[in-house]
């Protein structure tokens, strides 16, 4: 029996009429796959039958039709491209018109597919997708503006920046509208605030339209774009701190660059103070996160970055507390409403985590571009630190302090590092410091008699808990202590750390690694991973600055030992600490080519000559051993081929036997006891060894034979026996310049 073709089988059985199309869609875009769509019979009657169900009346078919369509496109190009039209000028209308939300979400999700998968082909972007672009952008930009539904107003935005990015000459008719779009989000809603989701695709809508300005203007339409956003953070900002006068006086008007209170797209603020304050919190959030997005934006050109306005706006977010220009209303008599002065004190943990936000981008795109406003920066979070702040704020800017650092190279003033890494580490006092001292007893003249009893005698009573209390109990906490460390690992790569500070922080990261094994997990936080996190965290960064000549270096051997692998550890950390280890006793030397001889492997004496090596040291005219050595030397194995006398250097008959005096044996190394190993070479000049011992043996001489190594030998002058009388007066033997010592 034949087995039919799944698509035949598909029409078949599942679409049959247009309910059980909608009943059955589901197994149906389960069932579909790029073989299915190959070449046959009933490929032409599935695409038909598809665009029978897009013009179907009921609502349930036209989506299964789409939905159809769209699985069909994903999977096989060649039928995107050959029905794109027909389907397009189907999908177009349903946008303009009170379609159910599904309906409407398949659809801008199939015109997003064909429209993208056209710019690869030139030919069908120029003849469907270029045409119909601006019908579809209009189409978009209306259910952005218009709808109702959250989810609906984010999908066609989200489409909307990624057409203007692919056809911008497209869009320049519809800009002054997709601006409009965008200034009308980033005005910011009240009471409730704008949706997260909503402002992220406005901003990245926002950083798309300078594509509108070209090759040539997009830079400019690109600062245009950041300088508005920039101004009507500043009106925002400053619409926060009415009540505090003076609180702007260090920065002119030429750096706000603010020719009103409000933008001219914004409107008048509301008359009630409370939601005139929500409304100025959620437009602050709405214009730095714009500001984020045109700074992480693609450009096709390079642009000029305000950083020094950026910086400015950054620390007066930092810097702006709730105790300033408290005594200048006083002097002045002026009068402070309470209830709006209560507000705007309300609203600094908001601006100082927009501000924290804010730099931490800007560090980030421009990178060393920050370093002049490093030390102001680092001495503004230092002093915010030191105000004991809640987890979640403290994680904030130990976060932006890390990325200044990082980004930065150095921080010149060590001031502003010594209070940051004071603070930091007071941050970590839970770890390395007991219970009891944590808890901060009442002092002694404080308590009476009964008192200090009961605190003697129930000061250890957390030994026998059975409640154990939790260091890091939320998420907060635990990514605060995370990111403190961070900080101390680069505040330590600082140059202008002080070495007393630099000390201190070496002994609080060694009792961390000391301290941390013997606590339980559990002790630490709920979440067991939050432990090990840890561990591995502060291994790193001791093991970092346990190289090179830092305060850590003194505890290589504790630090390693610390960091020995265990059994549960993953292969990737224990990998690092070999390559740690190995840096520690290779520092940076390139290994040796050759290998070096061992000591079987050298000739450390005329006795343990070979053949070979006799005829050698007799070519290069060396000395032979007296007769009293070789008369009181071992004889080595015929193997070596040392039975045999060497033969005597001195040509000539006159030549004498040249004599050596004991002190002068007692010189040469007397061989081993033990025969040698096979593996001797066949060459080792004993002058030669002794010299360069450290070094790889020099090569091998291949041996001439008899006859041609006595025509080749050249006569060598006799060096007369000396005395040990004359010995200080004997001449040099001569030096024979025609042998050739390289051989």
């Amino acid at each position: 029996m034949d087995v039919s073709h799944p698509l035949q089988s598909i029409l078949q059985s599942f679409l049959v009429s247009d309910a059980s199309a909608v009943l059955f869609a589901h197994q149906i875009l389960e069932r579909l796959s790029s073989g299915c769509l190959a070449p046959s019979s009933h490929l032409q009657k599935w695409c038909t039958r598809i665009t029978s169900l897009m013009h179907s009346k009921d609502p349930g078919a036209r989506w299964a039709g789409i939905c159809f369509a769209y699985r069909t496109s994903a999977l096989s190009e060649d039928l995107l491209i050959e029905h794109a039209r027909s389907w397009i000028g189907i999908v177009l209308p349903l946008l303009s018109k009170p379609e159910p939300t599904p309906i409407l979400k398949i659809s801008m999700r199939y015109l997003r597919l064909v429209l993208g998968a056209a710019a690869g082909h030139l030919e069908f972007q120029r003849q469907v997708a270029a045409p119909a672009v601006p019908k579809i952008s209009a189409a978009l930009l209306h259910i952005a503006e218009n709808s109702f539904d959250a989810n609906i107003r984010v999908l066609a935005t989200q489409v909307l920046s990624q057409l203007v990015m692919s056809y911008p000459s497209q869009h320049k008719a519809l800009s002054s509208k997709l601006f409009a779009l965008c200034y009308g989000v980033f005005g910011g809603s009240s009471p409730q605030p704008t949706d997260s989701r909503l402002l992220d695709v406005t901003a990245d809508l926002f950083s798309t339209l300078h594509y509108l300005g070209g090759k040539v203007g997009g830079a400019n339409t690109w600062r245009s774009c950041l300088d508005a956003v920039l101004h009507a953070s500043w009106a925002a900002w400053t619409a926060l701190r009415t009540t505090f006068s003076n609180s702007m006086t260090h920065l002119s008007g030429k750096t706000l660059n603010m020719e009103g209170t409000t933008p001219s797209y914004f409107g008048s603020l509301p008359a009630d103070p409370l939601v005139a304050n929500a409304l100025c919190l959620d437009r602050l959030a709405c214009n730095i996160t714009a500001i984020c997005a045109l700074l992480r934006a693609p450009v096709q050109r390079p642009v000029k970055v305000p950083t020094g306005s950026l910086v400015t706006f950054s620390y007066a977010l930092l810097a702006c507390t709730g105790e300033e220009q408290q005594a200048h209303h006083i002097l002045t008599d002026r009068f402070v409403d309470p209830q709006i002065r209560a507000l705007e004190v309300e609203a600094l943990p908001q601006i100082w985590m927009h501000g924290c936000r804010l730099l931490s981008c800007l560090c980030q795109a421009t990178r060393k571009l920050v370093t002049p406003s490093a030390s102001r920066l680092i001495t503004t979070i230092a002093c915010q630190l030191e105000r004991n702040q809640e987890n979640s704020r403290r994680s904030a800017f130990l976060r932006v302090a890390c990325d200044i650092l990082i980004h930065c190279s150095v921080v010149s003033s060590s001031i502003a590092v010594t209070r940051l890494i004071k603070t930091t580490i007071a941050s970590l006092s839970q770890f390395y410091l007991p219970q009891s001292v944590q808890g901060g007893i009442a002092p002694a003249q404080f308590q009476s008699k009964t008192g200090k009893k009961r605190v003697r005698d129930f000061q250890d009573s957390d030994a026998l808990s059975t409640r154990q209390q939790v260091l890091c109990a939320t998420g907060d906490s635990c990514n605060a202590i995370l990111v403190a460390l961070d900080v101390i690992h680069e505040v330590l790569k600082n140059v202008e750390l002080p070495l007393p500070v630099r000390s201190l922080s070496t002994r609080v990261l060694l009792s961390l690694l000391l301290s941390l094994p013997s606590t339980p997990p559990q002790s630490l936080s709920h979440d067991l991973n939050v432990y090990s996190r840890l561990v591995k965290r502060v291994r790193e960064i001791c093991l970092d600055n346990a190289l090179g000549t830092s305060e850590m270096s003194r505890f290589v051997e504790l630090v390693l030992r610390c960091c020995a692998p265990e059994g549960g550890q993953d292969p990737t950390s224990c990998a690092k600490l070999q390559s740690y280890v190995d840096l520690l006793i290779h520092p940076r030397r390139p290994p040796p080519t050759q290998r070096l001889p061992s000591l079987d492997f050298l000739s450390l004496s005329s006795v343990e000559d070979s053949k070979d090596e006799a005829g050698t040291r007799q070519a290069h005219g060396l000395p032979e051993r007296s007769a009293a050595v070789r008369e009181t030397s071992p004889i080595l194995p015929e193997k070596f081929g040392n039975t045999a006398p060497a033969p005597s250097l001195v040509q000539g008959p006159s030549a004498a036997p040249p004599s050596l005096e004991p002190h002068r044996v007692t010189n040469i190394l007397p061989p081993k006891s033990s025969p040698p190993t096979d593996n001797v070479p066949d060459s080792h000049d004993i002058l030669m060894v002794t010299c360069t011992a450290p070094h790889p043996s020099p090569p091998r001489v291949q041996p001439l034979p008899a006859v041609q190594r006595q025509q080749t030998q050249k006569p060598v002058i006799a060096v007369p026996p000396t005395s040990a009388a004359d010995e200080d007066d004997e001449d040099l033997p001569s030096i024979d310049m025609d042998s050739d010592s390289d051989t």
